[in-house]
């Protein structure tokens, strides 16, 4: 088993992921919590053929996209509704710590499952740290569930792969103010367990006024990619 680390540096999310496994032209991907599917578009628009499952998300039928093309799929991470063996690779960008922990080592499972023997799983996490964590922690701390996605990882997809290759990034946020910030957040409540009465309370206001003065307004997310591989 080989561990390789990098630190990428500044990214977003589709670059540190095409950085990572290169050209995805003619590949077959499932993006494994995709939400509205904006990551499954852009990998269309390169040439692969993109099936997004989200257990919230309204279903779609085949559409093209650039010069490929992407669907999306309603359904738990633990039940892929996709043939064994069907995907040259799959992804977890931002949503295994979403999973609840009772069904990681399903979801993993179906992961392995739907992979071809040469097929490659791509996981990036959020870590629990950083100024975004230290202002959001106050309302909805993803400490716990982050350590068992990661926990998860090393029981039960890394025993699978020949190569787990491990590298970090920063997402890169900014704030101009705590309006923006909450706004954000509140937009993202539909997806997560909190409330907007939550994100304004003023122990909120208070760390994000010292988090933004201690750091400029920047609150970039550190990311981990745990990228396995079925080769060395």
């Amino acid at each position: 088993m080989t561990a390789e680390r990098q630190n990428l540096g500044a990214r977003s999310h589709l670059d540190a992921l095409l950085t990572t496994v290169g050209a995805v032209a003619e590949l077959q991907i499932v993006d494994v919590g995709c939400g509205e599917g904006q990551l499954a578009r852009a990998l269309a628009e390169r040439g692969a053929q993109v099936t997004g499952v989200d257990p919230f998300m309204a279903e779609t039928k085949w559409t093209a996209q650039g010069a490929g093309k992407y669907r999306i799929v309603k359904a738990q991470a633990d039940k892929l509704p996709l043939p064994d063996q069907s995907a040259d690779l799959v992804l977890f960008v931002f949503s295994l710590h979403h999973v609840p922990e009772a069904k990681l080592e399903g979801a993993l499972a179906e992961a392995r499952r739907l992979l071809r023997p040469s097929g490659r799983l791509y996981v990036a996490e959020p870590l629990p740290e950083g100024p975004h964590q230290y202002v959001m922690e106050l309302f909805h701390d993803e400490t716990p569930v982050r350590k068992a996605a990661a926990n998860a990882l090393a029981r039960f997809a890394k025993p699978q792969f020949a190569a787990d290759r491990v590298s970090n990034y920063i997402d890169v946020r900014s704030y101009a103010d705590f309006d923006g910030f909450a706004g954000r957040m509140i937009a993202n409540m539909r997806f997560n367990g909190y409330t907007e009465e939550s994100v304004l309370a003023p122990g909120v206001r208070r760390r994000f006024a010292e988090a933004h003065a201690a750091h400029g307004g920047k609150f970039d997310q550190p990311v981990r990619i745990d990228y396995f591989c079925p080769e060395r």
